[in-house]
């Protein structure tokens, strides 16, 4: 889709204007106008929330941006986690985890070498994140894209039958689960995780989610953090993690994001998945940005 809506709004010294166009099947869209640095008037804030509520993922393209501009827009939208590697973080900015194969400035950026799993942020917290920014300092030549599964659409495409089947369901989300999958997929990535289990226990979230500012439902499928459903067998609970992450991810729901160098892509945690493609460490690098915005408690679906 390819439709471009401006929208007007008065605010600070004249007229500013963002405009939005739609680029992924049922969601996403690239936003031009939308200052980044120094001061942004409250209306233009507003229609930019509406936007990412709206179309769940927001491209800004061309940007050139230092860690420190990345936080201080990240701030503009709530308090920023730090993530629960803290030795994959900007020393000078913890609030800043990198992702990549790239290690400098007394950082080493997190990095997977074998297969990425669908998820949302910080699902293993109590408080999950409301939505994550992703700026593209260092792009590899082909590879390394990310892909967003539209959860809300995917709710609302299921058949009557298995949406009263699975709402009021509730998932218990695990760090050790998603160490042991981890070690499984990357075994050449190990790490002591003990400090984060102590810190993160498992957490039960609701296998269908309403958003906390729309009330738009949507599925919650983490199937690397999961360890079960519960009132389930562990069977039962796998196989309706696998029918529903099918489902969710099929090319009618997602969007493949191919990156370039200045890109700041803005996601929301509550409605949407993402996941990585791989690419050719030995030969490219790739170094991505990514600030959390700390979240509220998940609500179940009425």
């Amino acid at each position: 889709m390819n439709q471009v809506t401006a929208v007007k709004l008065t605010g600070g010294d004249g007229d500013e204007a963002i405009a939005v166009r739609q680029i992924g099947p049922t969601f996403g869209a690239e936003i031009t106008g939308m200052p980044i640095h120094g001061d942004v008037s409250p209306e233009l804030l507003t229609q930019f929330i509406a936007a990412l509520h709206r179309y769940r993922v927001l491209i800004v393209p061309g940007l050139d941006l230092d860690p420190g501009d990345l936080v201080a827009f990240s701030r503009r939208f709530g308090p920023l986690e730090i993530h629960a590697r803290f030795q994959n973080t900007l020393p000078k900015h913890r609030e800043v985890f990198c992702v990549g194969n790239v290690e400098r400035d007394g950082m080493t950026a997190s990095f997977s070498r074998g297969v990425e799993q669908w998820h949302a942020d910080s699902s293993y917290r109590a408080k999950p994140s409301d939505a994550s920014l992703f700026y593209a300092e260092i792009v590899p030549d082909e590879g390394g894209d990310t892909m967003f599964a539209d959860a809300t659409a995917a709710w609302r495409a299921l058949d009557p039958e298995t949406r009263r089947r699975i709402d009021g369901l509730q998932a218990v989300h695990s760090l050790e689960t998603l160490r042991l999958w981890g070690e499984r997929h990357n075994p050449d990535r190990k790490s002591d995780v003990s400090a984060q289990n102590a810190e993160f226990p498992p957490i039960r979230q609701p296998l269908v989610r309403a958003h906390p500012a729309t009330g738009a439902k949507s599925l919650y499928l983490c199937p690397a953090v999961i360890s079960h459903i519960e009132d389930l067998g562990p069977n039962e609970s796998a196989d309706l993690i696998e029918t529903l992450i099918m489902h969710t991810t099929q090319a009618r729901f997602v969007y493949n994001h191919r990156w370039r160098k200045g890109d700041l892509v803005m996601w929301d945690n509550s409605a949407v998945l993402h996941t990585a493609t791989l690419f050719d460490h030995t030969r490219y690098q790739r170094l991505m940005y990514r600030t959390t915005i700390a979240g509220n408690a998940p609500a179940l679906a009425d």
